[in-house]
């Protein structure tokens, strides 16, 4: 069988945004649009926008957690949304967590991995800092990926609680294991690590795809949202 790389199609007019309800009447809040078509395929891309325009949204529309208004987004590859919602008995250690997640070559993966982003597995996850449960995160979905196949990882902000030696590590093995899968990284305008294939920015209420070629510009970038 032939394989075939992971992928994200936006199709142009694709619309996103989210209904909300007041006295039983549904009110319909647009974030953005699509005017030409965009395809993410194997690699990092990144996710720009100021804050409320729709990142999130965008995300989870991808995802297939919320609807988009109007168009429809094809997806090639196991879809994962990485938040830093993740929620476990607070009791268990991260080793446990692991252990009853993973079997094999990807629980091995996992205990290295959380060996040189430097996670504590032995502590309880109840006591783990925002930035140690992100890690944990990170490394549930990274390790899924060990399955083979295609993969899409959509990330929100998955770096706001780490520090930047933590950054620098988890960058690194995003390098190391970048066959196979499609990353969309939503970036705080403060994130250092900006190397991608190239960056959707969410502007004027419109979702357009930006060049890269390696590593962003971010200061001229930064200038152009609004």
């Amino acid at each position: 069988m032939k394989y075939i790389g992971p992928s994200i199609l936006l199709p142009a007019g694709l619309h996103i945004g989210y209904r909300t309800r007041f006295r039983r009447l549904s009110c319909m809040t647009s974030l953005a649009i699509t005017e030409d078509e965009i395809e993410l395929d194997e690699g990092r891309h990144l996710l720009l926008a100021r804050n409320g325009r729709g990142k999130t949204t965008l995300l989870k529309t991808i995802a297939g957690i919320i609807p988009s208004v109007s168009g429809s987004i094809r997806r090639q590859g196991t879809v994962q949304f990485v938040d830093e919602d993740l929620r476990f008995d607070n009791e268990l250690k991260t080793r446990q967590i692991l252990r009853a997640l993973f079997r094999n070559g990807q629980f091995k993966f996992a205990m290295e991995m959380a060996e040189r982003i430097e996670l504590d597995v032995e502590k309880a996850y109840g006591k783990l800092s925002k930035g140690n449960r992100q890690k944990v995160g990170l490394i549930i979905a990274e390790a899924r990926t060990r399955s083979g196949g295609a993969h899409i990882l959509l990330l929100d902000e998955p770096f706001s609680g780490l520090d930047f030696a933590a950054r620098e590590k988890v960058d690194q093995i995003w390098n190391e294991n970048a066959e196979g899968i499609v990353r969309l990284v939503c970036v705080h305008p403060d994130e250092p690590t900006l190397q991608a294939k190239s960056a959707l920015a969410i502007r004027n209420g419109h979702l357009e795809q930006l060049s890269v070629e390696g590593v962003l510009d971010w200061i001229h970038t930064r200038q152009s949202l609004n």
